[in-house]
């Protein structure tokens, strides 16, 4: 073998050896990318996490948001006697969910629910759900406007409502509205609704009306304090018993110390302190809630976690409620 063919042969090993690499790199698909959506993360805010005690375990997660560009939430929930699960979203002023969802009401079955409803703040308005275990459906179609510069929306819907044996042609109207003023360092509120549904082939009717003030103030530099309060009344009954409106108070107070930023704050410490306050005199509950919430310079929100406490009239729904909770920066 010759020198010059020698040469040739070596410096050809070297580029083949050279560009193995590259080409088998170049024939390899590369792995997909997780794309998350810009919003992503904010959408936690609305996320709740359920655990606690009541006749048994319950955990489990509400709200969940999935990676896409729609926001779409499930509903994952194990409760003593039945399985909370399903999906939502909300798409132009339209909602969407499937599946079973929580009663409210600490019963033995879940509800059953489609439904899709259409309920801008202002124009066409139209609903369709459908429910099962013996909890009312219902058609609706309306019209929303406001008036006094949006202060104040008025809402008219005709509709059919079924529950049980009964099936309701009805008429619903709502008027509400609210205003807001600062006294000094106090922000105060003011807001009212009024409800009427007719029944015109039962010949029932029901009036409600919601009054609700709220203030909040800020009693040093990072630390607030809100109050509210809410009371309803009721005169009337009407066919459908899911659409009966009863006789409510609720007080609510809150009290938060925002920690201070520097200027060149950590990766990772603590944000804020909350304590809320809930009593519902209606029914005699007492909610007492702390919270703890941390700032993270990844997360656009704060986020911690929540241990409270639930006392009832008679002592025998106590329980502790567990939650994640969220705060904006």
């Amino acid at each position: 073998m010759s020198k010059r063919l020698a040469r040739f042969i070596t410096t050809g090993a070297a580029a083949l050896t050279l560009t193995a690499p590259a080409v088998a790199a170049a024939q390899t698909p590369a792995a997909p990318a997780l794309h998350l959506p810009a919003n992503y993360i904010s959408r936690f805010g609305g996320t709740e996490v359920v655990a606690g005690l009541d006749g048994g375990v319950s955990f489990g997660v509400r709200y969940f948001p999935l990676p896409f560009e729609q926001d779409i939430r499930f509903v994952l929930v194990k409760h003593p006697q039945y399985w909370e699960y399903g999906l939502t979203s909300r798409i132009n002023d339209t909602t969407f969910a499937a599946g079973v969802f929580d009663n409210g009401m600490n019963a033995s079955v879940g509800i059953p629910r489609l439904e899709i409803t259409h309920d801008p703040w202002k124009g066409t308005q139209y609903s369709g759900r459908l429910q099962g275990s013996g909890y009312y459906s219902r058609f609706t179609g309306g019209y929303a406007f406001t008036t006094l510069q949006d202060r104040v929306r008025v809402l008219n819907n005709v509709g059919v409502a079924f529950q049980g044996d009964v099936v309701a042609p009805y008429t619903q109207t709502e008027v509400g509205g609210g205003y807001g003023k600062t006294f000094g360092k106090v922000n105060a509120g003011f807001g009212s609704t009024v409800r009427l549904y007719t029944f015109p082939m039962q010949k029932e009717a029901q009036g409600s009306l919601d009054v609700s003030v709220s203030a909040s103030t800020a009693l040093a530099p990072g630390l607030t304090v809100d109050a509210s309060h809410l009371e309803r009344f009721v005169v009337g009954k009407v066919a459908i018993p899911d659409l009966n409106f009863t006789r409510y108070e609720e007080s609510n107070a809150s009290v938060t110390y925002r920690l201070p930023v520097s200027s060149t704050p950590p990766a990772f410490t603590v944000g804020a302190l909350r304590s809320r306050l809930t009593r519902d005199w209606t029914n005699q509950y007492t909610y007492l809630r702390n919270d703890v919430l941390f700032r993270a310079n990844a997360l656009p929100s704060l986020v911690g976690a929540s241990v409270g406490y639930q006392w009832s009239r008679d002592g025998k729904d106590n329980k502790w409620l567990l939650s994640l909770v969220f705060l904006p920066k």
